[in-house]
């Protein structure tokens, strides 16, 4: 991967855009919505990041073909 930097740069840009549209449709007031997107924005880069985990996990012992 040449360029994990812009690919993180895109993953934030448009994982702060899912979180953020989540959470103005789930709070009723934008003043809580905007305070609950750090903490959901990590609970969702987090969740990712395990999903990544599991899926390179897969790769390295089911998926492999020798």
């Amino acid at each position: 991967m040449n360029d994990l930097g812009f690919h993180g740069a895109l993953f934030v840009v448009i994982g702060l855009g899912i979180v953020a549209m989540a959470a103005f449709y789930s709070e009723s007031e934008n003043a809580a919505a905007f305070r609950s997107i750090p903490r959901r924005f990590a609970y969702f880069a987090l969740g990712c990041g395990i999903l990544a985990l599991l899926l390179i996990v897969a790769e390295k012992t089911v998926a492999s073909v020798h």
